[in-house]
Formats: C-alpha cells, sequence, structure tokens
C-alpha cells in the first residue's frame, strides 16, 4: 500500500500538498475577488484594501478556493510566477547562509548540518522550478544566446518581501514581514522558521499568500488547467534544456526531469514538502517523526530552536507549527557566533578600501555561482556541477568579510549583491 504522507521520489521525507483532485476547488466564501484572472497582484493588495472597510463591518474577507484556482491568467502570467518562483527560492539562500557562516568552526555543529543541509535543497529547488519553466517554453520563441533568468535582476535587495506576493502571518502589531541577512541568532531562526511555516490547510486564503506553499499550489492549478485547456497542451519544451540525476548530485531529495504535467506536479511536491513538510489536515494518530524521517525545513529550523531532535512519539496536533520536538537534546550556543552587522551593504564598507575590495570579491563569486546555475538551466546542463563547486569560495570569500571587525563592535559580513564580472 502507498504511503500517501512521504513523497514518491524520497519515501523518507514529508509531504505537504494533496494532489488537486482531493481539492476541494468549488468551496464558495465571500471573495474579494469574483475574477482574480483580471488583476495583477499589486490591484489584489489594492482591493483588498478597498474592502477592508466592509471587512470591519462584518464582512468576512476571504479568497475563495476557486479564486486561487483562478490566479494564474495565461501561459505568460505562468512563465512569469515561475520566474517568481525562481527570485523566492533565491530570496532564502542568503539569509541561510549568512546563519550558516557566521556559526563559529567547532560550535553549533547540529545546528550548522541542518542549516547546511536546507541551503543545498534550495538549490535544488532553484533547478525544479527551472526544469518546470523550460518544460512549458516553445524552443521557437528561444533566440541564441537566451538565458532562463536575468541574474542581475533576481537578487533580492535585503531586507525584503518575500517574492510573490506572500505575506507570512506575523504577530499582532508587527511590521509586514521581510527577510533579512542576520547572524545566527535567535532572531534570525524566527525569520527562517516564518519563512517555511505552513499555513492552515483548513483556514481559507486571505488576499494574499500565506505562505510559499499557497504560492506554490495556484502557480500548479495554473499548469493543470493551462495544459487541460491548450490544444496539445503546454508542455512543449526541449528535453535536452532538463537538468536529470546525471547533472547533479544533492542530499534530501532528487532531481526530475520535467516533460508532462504529472512531472510538474512531482517536482512542486518536492519543494513544498521539503520546505513546509506534512499536511496539517493528517489525522493525529498518524506517527509522523522518527530518526528515519528526513524533516522539511520548517521542522529543522525549529529542532534548532529547541535544541532536540524529533523523535518518533511527537505527533501532529492539529497543525505541524505545534508539533514539539521532545527528542535527543543538542547544544545551540547563540554566543559562538561572528558578530556580523545586520543586511551589510558595499556603502558600508566606501570608508575602507580594502575592506570594499573583499565584498566586492564576495559579491563577483555570488553571481558567478548564479551564473553558472542559470548557463546550466538555459541549454547547458552539464554545467551545472561546475556552478555549485563556487559554492566553496563562497565560503571562504565571506569568512575573510567575518574577520574584519568593525567601529562598534561587530564585523563585516557578505552583502549578497549584484556587481559585474
Amino acid at each position: 500500500m502507498e504511503n500517501k504522507l512521504f513523497q514518491k521520489s524520497n519515501p523518507n521525507r514529508q509531504k505537504l500538498i494533496k494532489p488537486i483532485s482531493d481539492l476541494d476547488i468549488n468551496e464558495e466564501v465571500v471573495s474579494i475577488a469574483t475574477d482574480t484572472a483580471s488583476f495583477t497582484d499589486n490591484e489584489l493588495n489594492l482591493k483588498t484594501a478597498a474592502v477592508s472597510n466592509k471587512s470591519a463591518k462584518g464582512m468576512t474577507l476571504k479568497m475563495s478556493k476557486k479564486d486561487v484556482k483562478n490566479y494564474i491568467k495565461d501561459l505568460k502570467h505562468l512563465q512569469d510566477c515561475l520566474r517568481t518562483a525562481l527570485q523566492l527560492e533565491l530570496s532564502t539562500i542568503p539569509p541561510y547562509l549568512c546563519g550558516l557562516y557566521t556559526i563559529k568552526e567547532g560550535s553549533n555543529v547540529e545546528a550548522a548540518a541542518l542549516i547546511r543541509s536546507v541551503v543545498v535543497e534550495e538549490m535544488l529547488h532553484m533547478v525544479l522550478v527551472s526544469n518546470i519553466l523550460n518544460a512549458i517554453t516553445d524552443p521557437k520563441t528561444i533566440k541564441k544566446g537566451d538565458k532562463l533568468f536575468n541574474v542581475k535582476e533576481i537578487i533580492p535587495n535585503y531586507p525584503t518581501p518575500l517574492p510573490g506576493g506572500i505575506v507570512p502571518e506575523v504577530p499582532k502589531g508587527m511590521p509586514p514581514f521581510k527577510v533579512h541577512l542576520l547572524k545566527f541568532s535567535r532572531e534570525a531562526l524566527d525569520e527562517f522558521s516564518t519563512i517555511e511555516r505552513p499555513s492552515n490547510p483548513q483556514a481559507p486564503i486571505t488576499g494574499h499568500f500565506d505562505s510559499i506553499g499557497q504560492f506554490y499550489e495556484a502557480i500548479r492549478y495554473g499548469l493543470l488547467r493551462l495544459n487541460e485547456t491548450t490544444p496539445g497542451g503546454i508542455f512543449i519544451g526541449d528535453p535536452k534544456r532538463q537538468i536529470t540525476a546525471e547533472h547533479y548530485y544533492g542530499s534530501g531529495g532528487k532531481i526530475t526531469k520535467v516533460v508532462t504535467y504529472e512531472d510538474a506536479e512531482e517536482a512542486i511536491g518536492e519543494i513544498v514538502g521539503q520546505g513546509e513538510g506534512i499536511d496539517g489536515t493528517i489525522a493525529t494518530e498518524q506517527v509522523l517523526f522518527g530518526e528515519d524521517i528526513e524533516y522539511a525545513h520548517y521542522f529543522k529550523f525549529q529542532e534548532i530552536c529547541f535544541g532536540r531532535m524529533y523523535s518518533a512519539n511527537d505527533t501532529n496536533f492539529q497543525m505541524p507549527v505545534k508539533s514539539i520536538p521532545t527528542g535527543k537534546p543538542f547544544t545551540v550556543s547563540w554566543s559562538s557566533v561572528y558578530n556580523m552587522k545586520a543586511n551589510p551593504k558595499m556603502k558600508d564598507y566606501e570608508h575602507n578600501p580594502e575592506l570594499l575590495e573583499k565584498a566586492i570579491e564576495f559579491n563577483k563569486v555570488y553571481v558567478q555561482l548564479l551564473n553558472g546555475i542559470n548557463d546550466a538551466v538555459s541549454g547547458n546542463p552539464e554545467l551545472l556541477i561546475k556552478g555549485i563547486t563556487v559554492m566553496y569560495d563562497l565560503k571562504y570569500k565571506a569568512l575573510e568579510l567575518l574577520n574584519i571587525p568593525l567601529e562598534n563592535g561587530e564585523c563585516a559580513g557578505p552583502t549578497f549583491e549584484y556587481v559585474a564580472l
């Protein structure tokens, strides 16, 4: 009997999303947009604000499943959303790397290993999104030398909102969520957990996406609907542009070659399952955790927060976010850390030419890494391994910065900005 709690491609990995056939797409609630397809992301936010007074008078402000199903307007919008997904996955890598790099050698061994595994999987997610995008891109529209994405435009400017109109819930009275570049700290772990936190699958979606999983759900609906309504389907991309297992090696997941809708759904399941984990609607009698399970990112960050691993007796009470690890404890030291300046910028170093040059050198390696990934997913998959190996040089360049003190007791840090090569 198939175990539906785990990913088909990685049987030790929990999954979040359910098959589209299992979703209630006919749920009707008071909707902020009867036809979301007619609104851009910004217009949708404005429309949300416009009805806020009605909501205050008792009108429930909700987006129906129908709105989510029709969020994707057409093929171009779908391709744009997948490019946004690329930026979304990339936006999480620098903050996670800052958390990893600022852990001093020999300390926080378990925490460092957990964060490192997440970074590797975020790189995998970029490749999976690229495979989906290539699968629905007509080769006749690709000119010689065209790249799948623009490296300069895809690099976020920190602090940054999550791309794609994703607005995670924050405590009442707090400003809207933004992603910051922070040293390894409780604040950083709170940020990481907020990025990866699952939405309540029973709760209606509001005027924006509450989680990364909800954004991918809209993409998944769009892929299905457009593939079914387009003569010949939309999966007409060049298979030679696909990254396959022979081009990539990474832990905690696998590359999915995308040539059909079913392949794309599996790839999205890998992305969401690795990030948010198990579906919150699973019955409480199901045992979710154990030493042989590869945990989703949210749970890995929870382990660091609590300084404990999950055990087989830890179960899901209504929602994954209420599952507390009670397994083997490990040491988490918040002081064995480089005191990196938050959200460093190259302009902060302009008074120190030597420091500025080191920041530029780091960013050149970072851009080189992204160029390598871009080249690989733009028709030269064999170049991916070369791009991934640049990660090692990136760490050494970051450590050079972290060992340079600043005037106020802080130290310099990597800025993850674009520089021309």
